[in-house]
């Protein structure tokens, strides 16, 4: 089988993770029992996952000259990473997370701080998700070219919806249906509407998942059973990367998103972006 050649592109940022042994309470002092400093950031962290399943991974993202870009560049490579589309931005900082995640049940908690631009279209030819005119502008060049497109619908954005006719699947988190007040039926019925052929799924976290492929039939996938949540960071990154390297792979959509749950249980039992393939 060929390798796959799939492109990213989103967020790299620096996550400081410290590991505590609870949820602090506000103004508490709490020692860490340990930190740890790793690559971060949706695109990133799905790169990571499917570099490790075997495809060929380009990351697309926007960067900052700094010495903490240039670590990041050198974890990406060491990761099989390609980052030879990211943008580089010299009046700016690489982004930066501070997670903590609570070694009683692996959730974690996020703060993150960004002062970088976003990618641009008239400097790189290319795009970034958050940026819908952009996405409007580029996409329908795709859909021409027969380029199979997903996107993650992870915060709810206007105009949005403009960009459902020219995608092939969606997958939509938890967050955005808390954002918008729709269940994840309604949700898939009404994207449906805009565009009968979207393959289509929620994320519910522990909950499992709603998807619906361009039949309109909802089919719920129950949360796989784990014997221990160790680490929950980027287990909706790693479900999207096993989603995109089945896809990839030809399998049906309901397949692929039952490998994906599958996949994000495994990493959710393990420390950092890693899965046993």
């Amino acid at each position: 089988m060929s390798i796959k050649s799939i492109l990213l592109i989103g967020n790299c940022v620096i996550d400081q993770i410290f590991t505590v042994s609870h949820y602090p309470a506000e103004d508490e002092e709490l020692r860490a029992q340990s930190m740890t400093r790793v690559i971060g950031g949706n695109a990133a962290n799905s790169a990571q996952i499917l570099a490790q399943l075997g495809a060929r991974v380009e990351l697309m993202s926007s960067m900052a000259r700094d010495p903490d870009a240039q670590w990041l560049a050198q974890q990406l490579a060491a990761s099989n990473i390609s980052t030879n589309l990211c943008q580089y931005h010299a009046q700016a900082s690489t982004p930066q997370s501070t997670i903590w995640l609570n070694q009683t049940n692996g959730s974690r908690t996020i703060v993150h701080f960004r002062d970088l631009p976003e990618l641009d279209l008239a400097q790189l030819e290319s795009i970034e998700g958050r940026n819908v005119e952009t996405l409007l502008r580029y996409l329908p060049e795709l859909r021409q070219q027969s380029v199979p497109v997903s996107l993650e619908l992870e915060k709810h954005r206007s105009q949005l919806a403009e960009l459902l006719p020219y995608l092939d699947t969606v997958i939509v988190s938890n967050d955005y249906l808390q954002q918008t007040e729709l269940t994840a039926e309604a949700c898939i019925h009404h994207f449906h509407q805009i565009n009968s052929n979207l393959q289509i799924v929620c994320t519910l976290g522990s909950a499992g998942a709603i998807a619906s492929d361009n039949s309109g039939d909802i089919i719920k996938i129950e949360a796989e059973s784990v014997s221990a949540v160790v680490d929950t960071i980027g287990a909706g990154d790693c479900f999207i990367a096993g989603l995109i390297n089945q896809l990839a792979g030809n399998n049906s959509f309901l397949s692929a998103v039952s490998y994906a749950n599958r996949l994000a249980a495994n990493k959710i039992q393990q420390q950092g972006m890693k899965v046993n393939v």
